[in-house]
């Protein structure tokens, strides 16, 4: 369901009254009706009205989108569905045309609550049925409600949407948790979309507004709103985590976990007390060492040679929280910070959906952290993005690593110097001075030599050393400015 969808079905859930019916599982010792042939139900009355409603009280309890008789205990043929934007409970309904085919989304039921499949299903369907009045009715139905539909019709034949998957995975208990997803960066991309993968669902996506960029300084969303757009989920784009109408909505979703990853901003108090098992933070560092917002560029600016993910409870200090599940993560040798970045977020997915795992059986184990091993990872200022040639070789390396490809290790001048390595050759220039050019570029520094291999020249594209010589011709002992 898209996000108006699942509001309209909130909006009912949180209406309907009544006493829930217990839900038949397959392997329970009356699961056996769920195999067999509903009976078709004589005359509507006030009976089948009142077993409807319960019905579908028992639906919106258990998070469900359609329900059948048989999932009850009820051998007769009655549904209810409510897929968002259509609803309906119908009695005696029959597929009397189908055309198309749909394979997405993937199926599960309140019936089989650990599994789930890929089931092919019409696209479109006409069904004949009466209403809880009696009256005869005929539904156009397309898409997801058709789906519901379709599935909750085979419940009456005793079929299961196991008999007709093609491929079926068991949904682990983090599946079942409702979650809202704070993000705004490719890093907190990445980390919803192993949710996804998973059939972890958030109820809603909580993204920074809108900004302007380019040169046109036209508003672009964050690449988590695109991503949660893109997958049809609910977003919320507060103008600040503070905004009191953002936890009046939060609120009202009754949270399990509040999951951030690269959020880009301080979550008041108000907030983190609003999930039932806590909130979490995804934060690409091995904890307490890089806290702060810029983890990625700080570990490849000091050198690390090995980092992690670590998946830790949120507190008022900034990432100083105990640790829910830790990841080590070797740098790779001429690794730079987005190339880092994708492979810790891609690790911190998968570890994110092991501690939701935890918590939702209640087993996660949490340590606290010393502080006293706690460094700090501050945003890169723009002042540290020009290149200072007095430092070493080997620290001027690990710089630019950090800074590229964007913003990128810049002379005064404004080259970006997009990829170093440390030469091996002896020089007593003066630093920043060319000390060879020609199909290499080779830089004096305030110990040892760097071999420029990737640069940029302002207003330009980057270009390997040999194709930029040929357009800016440098000679031994100019400057590289």
């Amino acid at each position: 369901m898209d996000k108006d969808q699942l509001a309209a079905w909130q909006r009912r859930a949180d209406q309907a009254r009544g006493e829930p019916m217990r839900v038949v599982t397959v392997d329970a010792p009356d699961g056996a009706i769920l195999r067999e042939k509903a009976r078709a139900v004589r005359h509507v009355n006030r009976r089948v009205r009142d077993l409807l409603q319960r019905m579908r009280v028992t639906m919106y309890r258990n998070n469900g989108v359609g329900l059948a008789a048989p999932q009850v205990g009820v051998g007769q043929r009655l549904v209810v569905v409510d897929a968002g934007d259509r609803h309906c409970s119908l009695v005696n309904p029959e597929i009397v045309q189908a055309e198309g085919r749909q394979t997405e989304p993937v199926e599960g039921c309140l019936s089989i609550p650990d599994l789930v499949g890929v089931v092919e299903r019409a696209e479109r369907v006409r069904v004949r049925a009466m209403d809880p009045d009696g009256r005869e009715v005929w539904l156009d139905a397309a898409g997801y409600f058709a789906r519901v539909l379709q599935h909750e019709v085979d419940h009456l034949d005793g079929i299961l949407f196991t008999d007709r998957a093609t491929r079926v995975t068991r949904a682990g208990p983090e599946t079942k948790l409702k979650v809202v997803f704070m993000g705004s960066s490719g890093f907190g991309v990445t980390v919803l979309r192993a949710l996804l993968d998973a059939e972890v669902v958030p109820l809603a996506v909580v993204t920074r507004p809108d900004r302007p960029a380019g040169r046109g300084l036209v508003a672009q969303a964050t690449p988590v709103k695109r991503a949660a757009l893109a997958a049809d989920l609910r977003v919320l784009t507060p103008d600040s985590a503070r905004d009191r109408d953002l936890a009046a909505a939060l609120s009202e979703m009754a949270p399990d976990v509040l999951v951030t990853a690269a959020y880009g901003q301080i979550v008041p108090d108000r907030v983190l007390a609003l999930p039932r098992l806590g909130p979490v933070n995804v934060h690409p560092s091995l904890l307490p060492r890089h806290r702060g917002p810029d983890p990625i560029r700080r570990a490849l600016w000091h050198g690390d040679t090995q980092t992690g993910v670590t998946v830790l409870r949120m507190s008022r200090e900034v990432d100083a929280g105990d640790v829910l599940g830790q990841v080590e993560v070797a740098v790779q040798p001429g690794e730079n910070g987005e190339e880092l970045g994708a492979r810790l977020a891609a690790e911190g997915g998968a570890l994110l959906l092991r501690v939701l795992r935890d918590l939702a059986v209640g087993t996660a184990r949490e340590t606290p952290q010393d502080p006293a091993l706690a460094t700090y990872a501050p945003k890169i200022a723009p002042e540290e993005e020009v290149v200072d040639w007095t430092l070493g070789a080997d620290v001027l390396v690990q710089r630019a690593r950090a800074l590229a490809p964007r913003p990128g290790l810049r002379t005064a001048g404004g080259i970006k110097l997009l990829r170093l390595e440390v030469d091996s050759q002896e020089g007593n220039g003066e630093p920043g001075t060319v000390v060879a050019s020609g199909d290499t570029l080779v830089v004096q520094t305030g110990t040892g030599l760097v071999r420029i291999v990737e640069l940029q020249a302002p207003g330009g594209r980057a270009l390997g050393v040999a194709d930029y010589l040929r357009g800016h011709p440098l000679a031994a002992g100019q400057a590289l400015e």
